[in-house]
């Protein structure tokens, strides 16, 4: 999907925005959305950009060591976790979360998950699991669809009203696996009953096979501010033995989080 024209008539309608910032950004943006790699006319055709003026933003990226180039393609390096650092050093939640979310992970022998959301993806700041033979390659950082993952069900179930409307109305909802759900009416009503009942149940919407159940955590104004989840392998679980073995224990660990918060904020 190309980025340029939302970035760039941004920053044209902007006259203290700098295009060339802004198509940066946009053309990192593309690498986070799962691109490989890209050649110098595929990142102009995909940001609108002229040739010339993709290589001059290929070539700064390269010299600062974010990106590094093959023959003709190009792609991002490690570096760019630098930009996203100091955004997570600065999180208290993930550091206070930790303990709890190690012990639940190790209880239940399931993988513990800490998210937030961003626009319309559920953001990973923390993960927890117990060792296994079986597990979906995730890392912090990593963003995922939020209609279509338990975490983000939960978040997009706390937004108000006018923004839960905004969500619906402009979310592409992809087809992930056989069980997702793409009909904006029928997400509607989930996330209606996900608001009542306080925790979402999900059963291989964002990948065949497994399962998620997550809940909301909450500051000390009751304000949700992120989503802890459980993520399994579900074999022949069903809906009712993870409200059963997994809901109860994921509350409590919710409830010593948000304790540890409030007791933090003082």
């Amino acid at each position: 999907m190309p980025a340029s024209p939302v970035c760039e008539a941004t920053a044209k309608k902007e006259p203290e925005l700098l295009d060339a910032l802004s198509n940066g950004l946009a053309l990192l943006r593309l690498f986070a959305m799962g691109v490989p790699t890209m050649t110098m006319q595929q990142v102009a055709e995909k940001l609108g950009v002229t040739r010339a003026a993709a290589r001059r933003l290929l070539l700064t990226l390269q010299h600062h060591g974010y990106v590094a180039q093959d023959a003709r393609q190009f792609a991002i390096t490690p570096k760019v976790l630098e930009l996203g650092h100091a955004y997570f050093a600065s999180m208290s939640l993930p550091v206070l979360a930790r303990p709890v979310m190690h012990a639940l992970a190790h209880e239940l022998q399931e993988t513990c998950s800490l998210g937030v959301l961003d626009q319309d993806a559920v953001v990973l700041l923390a993960r927890e699991e117990p060792p296994q033979l079986l597990r979906v390659d995730l890392g912090v950082g990593r963003r995922l669809p939020a209609f279509a993952h338990s975490m983000g069900r939960v978040l997009l179930a706390a937004l108000d009203d006018a923004a839960q409307a905004a969500y619906l109305r402009d979310a592409t909802l992809t087809m992930l696996t056989p069980a997702t759900t793409t009909d904006p009416g029928a997400l509607a009503g989930i996330l209606q009953r996900v608001r009542k009942e306080g925790h979402c149940v999900l059963d291989s919407e964002m990948v065949d096979g497994f399962g998620g159940i997550s809940v909301p955590l909450r500051d000390g104004q009751s304000k949700v501010v992120a989503a802890l989840g459980l993520s399994m392998v579900l074999g022949r679980r069903s809906r009712k033995d993870l409200l059963r073995d997994c809901l109860p224990p994921l509350q409590r660990a919710a409830q010593q989080i948000e304790w540890v918060l409030r007791a933090r904020a003082g």
